[in-house]
């Protein structure tokens, strides 16, 4: 399984896929990092892929 983090800054209509500094979509191995790294993004929710 692999997890991506989706970030809504506040509203549903501005959501966007994670990335590093170099624009690829941050994609984690497991559920447990994903949650880490959403816990420092505005409304980050995991979404299992």
């Amino acid at each position: 399984m692999s997890f991506i983090i989706i970030e809504t800054h506040g509203d549903p209509e501005y959501a966007i896929i994670v990335t590093d500094q170099d624009g690829n979509n941050l994609v984690f191995d497991s559920r447990e990092e994903a949650e880490a790294e959403a816990a420092d993004c505005q409304d980050g929710v995991v979404v299992e892929l």
